[in-house]
């Protein structure tokens, strides 16, 4: 199956063009143009899953300066391009890439909460616009689910954030309310 989005932000012009694989694996292939802080940036996102969509690895590559971030996942460990261990980011189940909401599906259909259920994760955050990487503690809780769509409160534990995420059958986001709504979606296969 092969699956496009396009996300439009909602508090400042941004877009975010998901293009999303499925089938033995996962592969999603994004690109993230906007502005931050006065500053314009056109980020490509590449994540690669298994099948049951655990992260094994992801890459960002800024194409305005040509800089790369890639990261692979071993084991419970987390590797960068040279295969140091980045300690930091030890057992950290999910990446949570700043610019682009998609990251989100991730623990969403790898965890398949049922109504009422939650869960906390560790995640590998992504910060733009500096690209850094570091661990960031996340809950998601099931509001309601059914065939069509879904509600998943998604919470960053440390800071206090608090998001109800409206999602559709596929698990990717359709309103991030007050930041993001998916405006384009295409199916094939």
């Amino acid at each position: 199956m092969r699956i496009e989005v396009l996300w439009e932000q909602v508090i400042e012009k941004r877009l975010d063009h998901l293009v999303l694989v499925i089938n033995d694996h996962i592969t999603a292939d994004g690109l993230a143009v906007g502005k931050l802080q006065d500053n314009a940036y056109r980020i490509r996102c590449h994540i690669v899953c298994d099948a049951r969509w655990n992260v094994q690895q992801f890459s960002i590559r800024n194409l305005l300066d040509d800089s790369v971030a890639s990261v692979t996942r071993h084991g419970n460990a987390w590797l960068d391009t040279g295969r140091h261990v980045i300690e930091t980011l030890d057992a950290c189940s999910d990446v949570d890439i700043m610019v682009t909401q998609f990251t989100n599906t991730l623990p969403i259909r790898r965890l398949g909460l049922a109504q009422g259920q939650a869960k906390e994760l560790a995640v590998v955050y992504v910060k733009a616009p500096d690209w850094s990487l570091s661990r960031m503690e996340q809950r998601y809780t099931c509001i309601s689910w059914n065939e069509r769509e879904g509600i998943l409160r998604h919470e960053s534990l440390a800071s206090g954030f608090t998001a109800d995420l409206t999602v559709d059958e596929q698990g990717l986001v359709t309103n991030y309310p007050g930041i993001f709504k998916m405006v384009w979606k295409r199916i094939d296969g």
